[in-house]
């Protein structure tokens, strides 16, 4: 799909469909949308006064022009109520009036930049939000179907901007808000992948793709590798599977290799999750293909740091295996020992995410010195209880990091809330055969989880990023607007926005 930005008058774009926008409880519509209800003779306001266009939020609502606009249709979305307006609210409704005409039937289309008018919000950044909207909302996954032939699709995207001077900037704008939302587009089809093509191997062979095209540091701690570096958890984990295990490695060096480390992140890539010998119920057990969001996130953000090339230094790492029941599969009561030396009794085979993560962020803290490190994994069901499927829990061992990701969620949609981490929850996986027991049980199991991982940091400033119910890898999750139901990307963007916010420090 092409998205251009142009300079032009919404009411005078000739195409298959323009997009404008309506605050609730606008009785009478004013800036371009006023221009175009003007163009049709007052058709708007009629519309608003009958109550078939309300402003509300996530509508959008098609109204043919017969001819009395250059363009074919007018799709009017909602902004909601003005108070509430925010920049992830220009991002949807970017992404409900693009669908909207796609799902119409049009082709060519166009649409003003939701927020930069009356919205009040910077012009760039809300050029930038729309872009990724739209480039987001119009994401499908129809790889493995037939038949496509009724699938509908947009050819090309229009942003009018009506004054020249600023499309310039716009421009840049929406090249920074296009390579973000093709990177979170990138993570979902990583995570919508089946389970028998996903596999560590084929996620090692998009990584390397990846780095060959955009000029990353690539490589690959295989099994033999793995067991030299003392990765006993993270290799107990995969001796159950046949596939190999794989820890992937990508390194942005945007600051010079005379510099800092700089930031990790690390993703958590079960690429199917049978809950090895502590065996998952079957029902739903298909959706366990998504348990290396987090690592896809890892990948799909490098991609996208490498583009926008901050001055930074970045480093992606994705542990990845299968969690599988086998005759050589580890069992509760085992106890592993992990890089960094301590050692963990196997209390369930199905508390393999913080396993993997152990060894991989001892590599990272100790063996690579990157600072600071932020995880993200699929970890917890206690995480849907908690907070549902619209914030990802954060638990840190640093207030100013913690600060920082709960900004970048306000501005990202990819919302993030702190989570307590008082020293009493630690007591619940203390082992009377290990160091550490591997699940303190199901109370605050998030929370007793994240203390497990936060073993594994040292002093290091590190926050963990519980993704079970933001990512919608589980029953519950619906889409609205650019966000779709599964597997939707989470926490892609908010890794590539705190590379930029951290370059800017």
């Amino acid at each position: 799909m092409e998205l251009v930005v142009q300079v032009g008058d919404i009411a005078k774009w000739q195409g298959d469909g323009i997009v404008v926008n309506l605050f609730e409880g606008v009785t009478e519509p004013k800036g371009a949308t006023g221009a175009v209800d003007k163009s049709l003779k007052g058709l708007l306001t009629k519309l608003i006064a009958q109550g078939e266009l309300k402003g509300k939020l996530g509508s959008a609502t098609i109204v043919h022009t017969h001819d009395r606009l250059p363009a074919d249709r007018v799709c009017v979305v909602g902004l909601g109520k003005p108070e509430e307006f925010t920049l992830d609210r220009a991002r949807q409704a970017a992404a409900n009036g693009v669908k909207a005409l796609r799902d119409a039937g049009a082709k060519k289309i166009a649409t003003i930049i939701h927020g930069a008018g009356v919205g009040g919000l910077d012009a760039s950044r809300a050029a930038q939000a729309n872009a990724e909207g739209i480039v987001m909302g119009l994401w499908q996954f129809r790889k493995y179907h037939s038949d496509n032939s009724e699938v509908k699709e947009l050819d090309r995207v229009v942003l009018l901007e009506r004054d020249a001077a600023q499309a310039r900037t716009m421009r840049d704008a929406v090249r920074r808000g296009r390579i973000i939302g093709e990177a979170t587009n990138r993570a979902r089809d990583l995570a919508n992948e089946p389970g028998n093509t996903a596999t560590p191997t084929y996620l090692a062979n998009v990584a390397k793709a990846i780095a060959k095209k955009y000029a990353l540091e690539f490589f690959v701690i295989d099994r033999a590798q793995a067991k030299r570096l003392g990765m006993g958890a993270f290799l107990g984990v995969a001796q159950g599977s046949d596939e190999p295990p794989a820890i992937i490695v990508l390194r942005y060096w945007g600051a010079g290799k005379k510099a800092k480390p700089g930031l990790g992140i690390v993703g958590k890539a079960i690429t199917f999750d049978s809950g090895g010998i502590s065996i998952k119920p079957s029902e739903n057990m298909q959706d366990m293909k998504g348990d290396m969001s987090g690592g896809a996130a890892v990948i799909a953000a490098m991609q996208a740091i490498a583009q926008l090339k901050p001055r930074i230094n970045v480093t992606g790492i994705v542990p990845a295996t299968e969690n599988l029941p086998s005759g050589k599969a580890y069992k509760p009561g085992d106890i592993l020992r992990a890089a960094n030396g301590k050692t963990i009794e196997v209390v369930s085979t199905d508390a393999e995410g913080r396993l993997i993560l152990a060894d991989a962020l001892v590599y990272a803290t100790q063996t690579l010195k990157l600072a600071p490190v932020v995880d993200a994994a699929t970890l917890t069901g206690a995480m849907v209880i908690a907070l549902g499927h619209h914030r990802t829990g954060v638990f840190s061992n640093d207030k100013e990091l913690t600060d920082l990701l709960f900004q970048i969620g306000e501005e990202t949609g990819e919302k993030n809330w702190a989570m307590p981490m008082d020293p009493e929850y630690r007591e619940q996986i203390q082992s009377d055969w290990a160091d550490l027991k591997n699940t303190g049980g199901r109370p605050a199991g998030s929370i007793t989880g994240a203390w497990f991982i936060r073993s594994f940091v040292g002093e290091t400033p590190w926050a963990h990023l519980d993704i079970a119910g933001s990512v919608g890898m589980m029953a519950g999750s619906k889409e609205i607007g650019y966000k779709n139901k599964w597997g939707n990307g989470t926490p892609t963007r908010t890794f590539i926005n705190l590379a930029l916010a951290l370059a800017k420090k």
